[in-house]
């Protein structure tokens, strides 16, 4: 009879609830269905045929019986002397501490940096679209001054023409009023 422990996958613990719900060996495990497993604690419906297999992997590699006569192999004696350990250096508290503060500052630096480019990265970005901005309200300005620039030209190219009109017609008045009078005089002569 093969133990339950020989199985493998099968430690203390759960060999201890194996042989608590019947299955004292590993022959009664590879005749158990997984139905009968499932109920054993710590073993689920995945587990349970592969607890299956293990132990009729352990039953069929394990002979039935011992040979009597057998005797253990003797121990050679060793001729070689061991190796002489290095003592190995061991950290003191104090060291662990100061590795543990320099890391601690590393990773706070890291961060610093980290929070320090992030910042300068929005900053960055916030002064891009505040110029984007003033871009265009520049380009919408100019539009508007250049509007009013054209309107200010027709008006004054409006004016400059009427006047220009009315000086022609003053002159033509003048004219007139000159004619008359030189009329007048020629014939006040006569």
């Amino acid at each position: 009879m093969t133990s339950v422990t020989d199985v493998k996958g099968v430690g203390k613990a759960l060999g201890q609830a194996l042989t608590a719900n019947g299955f004292r060996t590993a022959e009664a495990i590879a005749k158990a269905s997984p139905a009968d497993l499932v109920k054993v604690p710590r073993i689920g419906v995945a587990r349970a045929p592969l607890l299956i297999a293990a132990a009729k992997e352990a039953i069929s590699t394990k002979p039935a019986v011992k040979p009597a006569a057998t005797k253990p192999a003797a121990r050679r004696t060793s001729t070689r002397k061991p190796a002489a350990r290095k003592p190995v250096a061991r950290k003191t508290v104090a060291a662990a501490e100061k590795t543990a503060e320099a890391a601690a500052r590393k990773a706070a630096e890291e961060k610093a940096a980290a929070d320090a480019a992030a910042a300068k990265a929005r900053k960055k970005a916030k002064a891009k679209a505040k110029a984007e901005k003033a871009a265009k309200k520049r380009a919408e300005m100019e539009a508007v001054f250049s509007k009013a620039k054209d309107k200010v030209k027709a008006k004054a190219k409006k004016d400059k023409k009427s006047k220009k009109d009315d000086k022609s017609k003053d002159k033509k008045k003048k004219d007139d009023k000159n004619k008359d009078k030189k009329k007048e005089k020629k014939k006040a002569k006569k």
